[in-house]
């Protein structure tokens, strides 16, 4: 009779054990992650809900206390045409410089792959750009859109493409492209490193297999190797859309803007709010709209990265 107690008292302290494991488990492992929490929330978390707040309040040079407004910056954002300008040149400058940079970096990824006297000096000359500083190159860039000094209008003029000097940097039709441009030369260098370090991983068995069955040079590209480098591609892809959509420092240094409102991005015009005009309700409006925008992209990036996964 008491074997029989003693072993339903056992029975029924097993699952009390496994539980009181499970709990500390589940505690050690929240202790590990919790300096990398608090850190997320102290440098993350907490700046995005005060933007929040701030967005919901305003503030001028008179006035830099600021004062609660609710949503009334929001409602003067939308209906400002300067917002629909930003946000206009906002997309054309992303998707223009990412899909310009992806082609490049593949083509030129390619050519550099293959094997050639002088390879490895181009490949570092390829690299400089991306390492040189933001300033420095929009520096560079803005002397050589100089309209009567600058190599760009010299060029042309020798040529006979153009009769007379242009002002790339001063008229609306021309300010955008010759910014996307001169973004599309110091970016796709970072590109191109992604794609040739991921062509260095393509199966060669695949592609000596698609030799044997009489495929073109074109047909073993969209074959085999684009698939087999689309994780990199679309990884890049995110890299590349979300730091051009924040880039900064090549458009202020070179235009800070203007002419006007022509070359305003979200980045350059949030500063020219918070920090010129003092408007930081404003700004911080502007801010939050601009984490949307790449919040909704990066959500959708995400889901059709999983459904490739799921299909791989």
């Amino acid at each position: 009779m008491e074997v029989s107690v003693k072993g339903r008292m056992n029975s029924a302290d097993v699952p009390v054990t496994k539980r009181h494991t499970k709990s500390r488990y589940y505690l050690f492992a929240y202790a590990l992650i919790a300096p990398a929490m608090i850190l997320v929330a102290v440098l993350i978390l907490y700046p995005l809900l005060d933007a929040i707040y701030t967005s919901l309040t305003a503030s001028s040079f008179i006035q830099p206390v600021p004062k609660f407004v609710g949503l009334r910056n929001y409602l003067n954002m939308f209906s400002s045409p300067v917002f629909w300008q930003v946000v206009l040149n906002s997309f054309y400058w992303t998707v223009a410089v990412v899909v310009a940079q992806l082609v490049i970096g593949i083509l030129v990824a390619l050519l550099l792959n293959m094997k050639f006297y002088g390879r490895a000096l181009l490949r570092v000359i390829v690299i400089l750009p991306w390492v040189m500083p933001g300033i420095i190159a929009g520096m560079i860039w803005k002397l050589m859109y100089d309209p009567y000094l600058g190599t760009i209008n010299t060029w042309l003029l020798r040529l006979g493409l153009i009769h007379n000097y242009v002002a790339w940097l001063s008229q609306p039709s021309t300010v955008l492209p010759s910014l996307i441009i001169a973004a599309i030369w110091k970016g796709a260098p970072f590109s191109v490193l992604m794609y040739l370090a991921a062509l260095q991983s393509v199966s060669k068995d695949s592609i000596e297999a698609s030799m044997i069955d009489g495929a073109s040079p074109w047909r073993r590209l969209i074959n085999v190797v684009i698939p087999e480098i689309s994780p990199t591609i679309r990884t890049t892809i995110l890299l590349t859309t979300v730091w051009t959509f924040n880039y900064f420092d090549l458009i202020y240094v070179t235009t800070q803007g203007g002419p006007g409102h022509y070359s305003q991005i979200f980045p350059t015009y949030i500063y020219n709010l918070a920090f010129v005009k003092v408007q930081y309700g404003l700004a911080s409006a502007y801010g939050v709209i601009s984490i949307i925008i790449l919040l909704v992209f990066s959500v959708f990036y995400v889901r059709e990265l999983n459904k490739a996964r799921v299909f791989e």
